[in-house]
């Protein structure tokens, strides 16, 4: 009796390690996956600090002309020739 429990339980022991190892969502695809998350997870976050930071300028370009005017100068490129375009910052 021990002897067939001790068959059954490695026959049980050995069929879980196959498992585990060679067939589908094994270690290796574990492994795979939880890394591909972790980059996704560290995109993700910097594409919420870069979408910040676009609604804190556009609520800045919203609340003042004076911004409004240096974006288009230093981003669009309306400065005219022979024009030194200075930015006085407000404090």
């Amino acid at each position: 009796m021990k002897k067939i429990l001790f068959i059954l339980g490695i026959t049980v022991l050995a069929n879980l390690q196959y498992s585990i190892f060679f067939k589908n969502n094994n270690i290796s695809d574990f492994i795979y996956l939880y890394s591909q998350n972790n980059d996704l997870l560290e995109n993700i976050n910097e594409l919420n600090q870069k979408n910040e930071q676009l609604n804190m300028e556009i609520k800045e370009l919203k609340s003042s002309s004076h911004a409004l005017e240096n974006f288009a100068r230093y981003n669009l490129g309306l400065v005219k020739e022979d024009e030194t375009f200075i930015q006085v910052i407000y404090k």
